[in-house]
């Protein structure tokens, strides 16, 4: 079983964020068990617009998987070789738990990437954590970003 938090990255931050991606992963990995958002995390994320992310779940993923159900505010999807992703959204942070296949893994990163950009997944416990899409800048930016090292 694996346990993931995604967060939306506040653009206005992303350009600070890249290369200590570190630094964010370890404000993050304690977040995910709280009741309520650390403020730091308020601060440096934006809020999930759950209709989008609803969206992306029922409608990308709808196609791949043979049920979907929602129930007490979790969603859980079921592939009959991949295995079970539950999905849980809350105002800065949507919790997955995984179980099978790391496939299921991708396939819900690549709707959530097709849906937004600056996505970042912290998988607990593991000690893993990343940018769902590939972040893309010119020269002139990482130029730029450079200034706050």
């Amino acid at each position: 079983m694996r346990s993931y938090g995604i967060y939306k990255v506040k653009e206005m931050y992303e350009p600070f964020i890249i290369g200590r991606e570190r630094l964010l992963y370890d404000l993050l990995r304690g977040n995910g068990s709280r009741h309520e958002d650390l403020r730091e995390v308020r601060y440096l994320c934006d809020p999930l617009e759950k209709e989008m992310l609803e969206e992306a779940i029922v409608s990308n993923l709808g196609k791949m998987f043979t049920s979907i159900e929602f129930e007490n505010e979790q969603y859980k999807l079921i592939h009959p070789v991949k295995g079970i992703i539950f999905i849980t959204i809350s105002a800065y942070c949507l919790t997955l738990i995984c179980e099978g296949s790391r496939m299921l893994d991708l396939d819900l990163f690549v709707a959530l990437s097709e849906v937004g950009n600056r996505f970042f997944a912290v998988m607990n416990g593991q000690g893993e954590w990343g940018w769902l899409k590939p972040i893309k800048h010119t020269h002139q930016q990482l130029g730029e970003s450079a200034i706050f090292h």
